[in-house]
């Protein structure tokens, strides 16, 4: 498995012209991944910390491209990965937003970033309910879009159930599990 380091997603979020806007939300949603990876890792379920890492900081490599040409940014943004030589980065990217998952089957990267990224409105840590209503307020634009929104938050609501039937700590705690952390210690 070929995983970015820290500097090498630093060099790629600048090559790729990522606002500071977008990297500071990816730095929350690396954060929160690497809070869920500790306190899974204490229940004896272990996910390489690079790997969540990098998936973090690069999830939304594309989103501002994709705002401008109207592309899908996890599909672009994991098209962009692939080609940098890391298709399990890609992987991960390209199911953040619209997640395929196993949710009977064992808890795996690409869960943990999505549901992440899901707990981070623009920089903040929130819950998974303030979350989907800003997404509401944003994009509930319709009733299409209005029931695509409604099935997201029933998965973002199972992949945290699951999840946290691991963990010894609620969803609530997040926020503070992250308050303090830096994401190189």
């Amino acid at each position: 498995m070929n995983i970015p380091d820290y500097n090498t997603c630093c060099e790629l979020l600048e090559r790729y012209e990522v606002p500071e806007h977008i990297i500071d939300h990816s730095r929350q949603v690396a954060l929160i991944s690497l809070s869920l990876r500790e306190g899974l890792a204490v229940q004896g379920i272990d996910f390489d910390r690079d790997l969540l890492l990098s998936s973090g900081l690069l999830h939304d490599i594309a989103k501002m491209t994709s705002i401008e040409n109207g592309r899908d940014h996890a599909e672009l943004g994991a098209e962009w990965l692939d080609r940098e030589g890391y298709p399990e980065i890609g992987e991960i990217v390209r199911n953040h937003v619209r997640l395929q998952t196993d949710l009977a089957g064992p808890i795996v990267a690409k869960e943990i970033i999505y549901y992440a990224d899901k707990r981070v409105r623009h920089v903040e840590i929130v819950s998974v309910s303030e979350r989907l209503t800003d997404l509401r307020e944003r994009y509930g634009v319709n009733s299409s879009s209005l029931t695509r929104l409604s099935d997201l938050e029933n998965l973002t609501l199972a992949v945290e159930k699951k999840i946290f039937s691991c963990l010894d700590f609620p969803p609530e705690n997040i926020l503070l599990r992250c308050r303090g952390k830096n994401l190189l210690t």
